[in-house]
């Protein structure tokens, strides 16, 4: 503040402030309190604010979790949204297709797999891969390691609130043989908590009965009751 009583003392003009004003004479500009042998303070809180009333205001502190403002704020908050009125939220569709890895001690390949038809009542998946053979016929294979095609579908339909129908095909050839697998099954709702379920399973082997072919099948039916 020195440079600044110094050039009031001589009656140079003050520029301390960029007022319009500054270019009076010093000890004028002091009289009419025009301007300020204050230094200007450029930060966000200077070091004499609690003196010039530029101190900023303290916030308030949040209401505990339990108290009765907050509480009641938060019933108000949950009053507005059970009268909100909801908007539909657009979501997009899961892919249709896929590609998957599988590797195990007896099979290693990669399927591709599509769903032909995804609706409420029918569904249909088409795959089809191609893989390496290891250990022979486990997990419905073929007779002989090597490279292998496999492919297959599976379909689920639904009708109504009575009866659902799941059916699925594989199949798998290699260079000796092919292997197929159905599996046919049929829930029909009769009453509450009863359930008339039926299912029918082939397996045909074309390298079987030397040669020949040869097709297995098996089916139960049972009545199931829920507790």
């Amino acid at each position: 503040m020195f440079p600044g009583w110094w050039l009031a003392v001589v009656g140079l003009p003050v520029f301390t402030q960029p007022l319009p004003d500054a270019l009076k004479p010093a000890p004028i500009a002091l009289v009419l309190g025009e301007v300020s042998l204050r230094a200007p303070c450029y930060r966000l809180v200077c070091r004499d604010a609690e003196w010039t009333g530029q101190r900023p205001r303290a916030l308030p502190l949040p209401p505990p979790p339990g108290a009765a403002a907050n509480v009641r704020r938060k019933q108000a908050a949950t009053q507005r949204l059970a009268y909100r009125r909801l908007i539909d939220l657009y979501t997009p569709a899961a892919a249709r297709d896929r590609v998957i890895a599988y590797a195990r001690n007896w099979r290693v390949d990669t399927t591709y797999r599509l769903d032909a038809v995804r609706e409420q009542d029918t569904s249909l998946q088409v795959e089809l891969g191609t893989g390496y053979r290891i250990e022979p016929y486990t997990d419905y294979g073929t007779a002989v390691p090597g490279v292998v095609a496999r492919g297959g579908f599976s379909l689920r339909q639904r009708f109504g609130d009575k009866a659902l129908w799941n059916q699925r095909v594989l199949f798998e050839t290699g260079r000796e043989n092919t292997y197929v697998r159905q599996t046919i099954g049929l829930d029909v709702y009769l009453l509450d908590n009863w359930t008339l379920h039926s299912s029918l399973e082939m397996w045909h082997d074309t390298a079987a009965d030397g040669g020949q072919g040869r097709t297995e099948r098996s089916g139960e039916v049972r009545l199931r009751y829920a507790f």
